[in-house]
């Protein structure tokens, strides 16, 4: 051990002792089966060379972070330095990757697949803690609203009324929210992209997720598998679903059994807004700092990763309680 990291540690007990949420959430899972996934991005193996990269679990570590306080890439490189908990929850390590690195490796996690590969080892563990889905699983969809882009949106509309096309250049282009739309809900308009999620009935952990843009309808993104049951909203009424159940709720003129269905439903879905309500509102993810769908889906899904490890401790302290 570094007389550096001897000090870190010192210095760290007194902010664990004052409760540290992050120390937690870092002992919920085994992180040694992420290394080997996230060591397939990087090329700098012995026949080609290379710079010695990134430790694979600050890798994944440091994206958590981010999703956890809503930062960008450069405030996560200065955090990361800067506060002692986020030290503790990479594992002190000697060197933290600087906001470009972080952004690099964000796009080969979506380019190879691994990001997907992240979340199944994810649930993989779920499963193995005894979390499986048994009772059925609740879907629903909220929106992850996106930089209009005042100027280009202006422009647009200026263009549209002379009937000439918007001309930009190069670099604009590449600057371009290109997968964003609009969509309107309850007479608000809203712009960028939308996110389905999957959670299941007992435990409320995240399952199964989707992105897309925001123009396109709930009910046509269907998470469910064969031998599940699925509860959704009055959106999915009429929608046929892979689930052996069809846990949708009704719409229209309906009969008093039907309306105590609807009920019965409501009750047992309930619980699928609260990931939206804490990651809106305790994280603070309710805007998407990213463009191009890929990016946006990467970076969700970490915000889903982290989810689950904030879930995980809240049931674990709940088991303390009744355990007391």
């Amino acid at each position: 051990m570094s007389f550096n990291r001897f000090i870190l540690e010192e210095q760290y007990k007194k902010v664990k002792g004052l409760g540290d949420r992050l120390e937690l959430m870092k002992q919920q899972i085994d992180w040694k089966p992420f290394i080997p996934l996230v060591k397939g991005v990087f090329h700098d193996d012995k026949e080609t060379g290379g710079r010695p990269h990134t430790d694979e679990l600050v890798v994944v570590r440091s994206m958590l972070l981010q999703a956890w306080y809503n930062l960008s890439d450069p405030e996560l490189e200065f955090q990361c330095h800067d506060r002692l908990s986020f030290r503790n929850f990479l594992g002190f390590p000697e060197q933290i990757p600087d906001f470009t690195t972080i952004w690099k490796i964000r796009d080969r996690l979506e380019e190879t697949g691994v990001d997907k590969q992240i979340w199944d080892e994810l649930q993989h563990q779920l499963d193995v803690k005894g979390f499986e889905i048994k009772k059925g699983t609740i879907q629903d969809a909220s929106f992850i609203e996106a930089d209009l882009g005042k100027k280009r949106y202006s422009k647009e509309k200026k263009t549209r009324k002379k009937g000439e096309p918007a001309e930009y250049t190069e670099k604009q282009l590449q600057h371009m929210d290109k997968d964003g739309s609009f969509s309107v809900k309850h007479g608000q308009v809203h712009y960028g992209y939308k996110s389905i999620i999957k959670l299941d009935v007992d435990q409320h952990l995240i399952r199964d997720f989707d992105v897309t843009t925001a123009s396109v309808h709930d009910s046509d993104i269907d998470l469910a598998k064969s031998d599940e049951v699925i509860y959704r909203d009055k959106a999915f009424t009429g929608k046929q679903t892979k689930a052996k159940g069809n846990g949708s709720m009704k719409r229209g003129i309906l009969t008093p059994h039907e309306i105590l269905r609807n009920k019965r439903i409501c009750r047992k879905r309930a619980p699928g807004e609260r990931p939206f309500s804490v990651i809106k509102r305790v994280f603070k993810g309710d805007r998407t700092q990213v463009k191009i769908l890929g990016r946006v889906r990467v970076k969700e899904m970490f915000k889903y990763f982290a989810y689950d490890l904030y879930q995980l401790v809240t049931l674990e302290r709940k088991r303390l309680a009744v355990a007391r």
